[in-house]
């Protein structure tokens, strides 16, 4: 029997981003995030309007998303209840939130420099996608947050992640292991539990086929 419920909020699952940004006087913040999801070369990412990392994105339209693997969740939890803006928004002290400048430091990561964007990429996590904003609005209702569309430019992944004997690098989904965040719990994923008709189709290699667009080349300029 199913029962209503009003939780206070619907995470069901998805994978962990760490939002690398540039604040507006030099150093670069990172933002846990949970909030995304991706088709083609585009990814929607859904961020809370009193956060650091939404006003850089509003201000610089650049950004790198590391995802990390399980072995970093350590990292990421370090994270947890930081904020890059300061003075820390009311509602945020009310959760807990500290202002912390050195996100780099606090979470134990190397900043490494990225090709297309000015946002370093965090060296730790096994993929790493620069990124440019194309357009962002408010979102949601009842809830102060913004969605952010974001054209992937470039993507760089661990080459062990990689599937061996392909023309065309892909990533081998039996060895990526992102960390999934549920109702703000850390899970892995287990093993695989039904063979994929779609994985097994013309669909896979189709869209492997296509490239990314150079749209962002016309956002350069402003770097």
């Amino acid at each position: 029997m199913h029962k209503t419920i009003e939780p206070t909020i619907l995470y069901f699952g998805t994978p962990v981003a760490l939002i690398s940004t540039l604040n507006e006087d030099g150093p670069p913040n990172i933002a846990p995030m949970s909030s995304a999801w991706w088709l083609r070369w585009s990814c929607m990412l859904g961020l809370g309007s009193m956060g650091k990392t939404s006003e850089n994105l509003i201000r610089t339209r650049e950004c790198v998303i590391n995802l990390p693997s399980e072995d970093q969740v350590a990292h990421v939890d370090r994270l947890a209840l930081t904020t890059g803006k300061n003075p820390v928004p009311e509602k945020k002290q009310e959760w807990g939130y500290r202002y912390e400048p050195n996100k780099f430091g606090t979470g134990g990561l190397t900043p490494i420099p990225s090709l297309d964007v000015k946002p370093p990429r965090i060296q730790e996590c096994p993929v790493q996608m620069e990124g440019v904003v194309q357009d962002w609005r408010p979102f949601g209702k009842n809830v102060s947050a913004n969605a952010f569309e974001v054209h992937i430019s470039r993507l760089h992944v661990e080459e062990s992640l990689l599937m061996n004997g392909e023309s065309r690098p892909h990533i081998d989904a039996e060895k990526w292991r992102p960390l999934i965040m549920s109702f703000c719990r850390f899970f892995g994923v287990g093993v695989e539990v039904h063979p994929s008709r779609l994985a097994a189709s013309n669909f896979m290699s189709l869209v492997r086929g296509a490239r990314p667009s150079s749209s962002w080349e016309s956002n350069r300029g402003r770097r």
